[in-house]
């Protein structure tokens, strides 16, 4: 009677071509997904490498890269001059090179100041500096002898 292999009925059966051909191909997509992952590591630490090399002392800033760098970097130089839409004078450069330094000095106060200690933001530290000053300002009042009218 029938003595095939029931199995070849299944649509399950892995001795089948067509579900040989659809794991052949899942594979081969993992593969392809495995090199794109390897060459996108190599491309960040390339990157990596290449920003260590640029900025070297970037990495002692506690800060992450966000891709808004350039609006807080130093502002470019002349460029009007390079859209043609002025000629500099050497007076104007000279000037331009004052306002750079105070520029450069500005930022550098700013980095100073985020130093700063924040304790005294914190709302209680505030009330207690208050419930201080209102303390001496009694002592006061009570040590100055009031004045006869």
């Amino acid at each position: 009677m029938g003595s095939g292999d029931l199995n070849l009925l299944k649509s399950w059966n892995p001795k089948l071509v067509k579900n040989r051909e659809k794991v052949w191909i899942k594979e081969q997509e993992l593969l392809k997904e495995n090199e794109i992952l390897k060459q996108k590591q190599l491309e960040i630490t390339k990157e990596r490498e290449l920003d260590s090399l640029v900025d070297p002392h970037h990495k002692h800033k506690n800060s992450k890269k966000n891709g808004l760098e350039w609006m807080y970097s130093d502002p470019t130089h002349n460029e009007d001059y390079l859209l043609g839409k002025k000629s500099l004078d050497s007076s104007v450069i000279s000037k331009n090179n004052l306002k750079n330094d105070s520029k450069v000095d500005s930022k550098i106060d700013s980095e100073q100041t985020k130093k700063f200690d924040y304790s005294n933001d914190d709302p209680m530290s505030k009330f207690k500096i208050a419930k201080k000053r209102h303390i001496i300002q009694t002592k006061e009042k009570i040590s100055k002898p009031t004045s006869p009218l």
